[in-house]
């Protein structure tokens, strides 16, 4: 899970503030799900382009805000993330491409609440991003929120609309494919690098 239960309790309480004009509550909001939905978006798009559309993401999610009820089948978390989801086909669909876009050399988990980290960690990160955009697009959303964000499966099933089982299985195809453009890569070194990181993708 991203965030515990007592962060998720009090993402509901916030998001019921601002649903009655609580400016303050929605920048609570903003604060504790930024790093996620920046992530996100930055294993989607061009680095150069994920900042704005994150920004995009949470004016969109105050507009709507009155529009979103919390039941047992939908959570707010949920709920942004679909926004996520359709700001990031929007931009595609703006820029009339949908195939991969080339990533900026820039650190993958860059924003002021993250640390630079190791070099040497951050091209592998890089590195495994750019595989990650060769997948098909359900593959890369569901990877991105199971290793990047770290949810559990069935926080991503409620995010992309399918079953607990549906989502293992697309985890499950996307890792043998991410598996195979490894061994298939002509850059060797780099290669060795990545298929470390890539070994502590497990499905569990």
């Amino acid at each position: 899970m991203a965030l515990s239960k007592k962060d998720v309790r009090e993402v509901e309480k916030f998001i019921r503030l601002a649903q009655r004009g609580d400016a303050e509550a929605f920048g609570e909001l903003y604060d504790k799900l930024v790093v996620l939905i920046y992530r996100y978006i930055y294993y989607r798009v061009n680095h150069s382009d994920a900042e704005d559309l994150t920004e995009l993401v949470f004016l969109k999610a105050w507009e709507k805000r009155k529009k979103y009820k919390n039941t047992k089948d939908g959570t707010f978390m949920a709920w942004i993330f679909r926004i996520a989801h359709n700001v990031v086909i929007d931009h595609y669909r703006a820029r009339s491409r949908m195939e991969t876009v080339e990533l900026s050399e820039e650190n993958a988990g860059s924003t002021a609440d993250d640390p630079a980290g190791d070099v040497q960690a951050q091209f592998e990160q890089l590195y495994l991003a750019r595989l990650i955009r060769k997948l098909p697009e359900i593959q890369q959303q569901v990877i991105v929120l199971k290793f990047v964000n770290e949810f559990d499966n069935s926080e991503i099933a409620e995010i992309v609309g399918k079953s607990v089982g549906a989502v293992r299985v697309i985890q499950f195809r996307a890792l043998a494919k991410l598996k195979k453009f490894l061994e298939e890569s002509e850059d060797k070194e780099r290669n060795t690098s990545a298929i470390l990181t890539f070994k502590t993708m497990r499905d569990v």
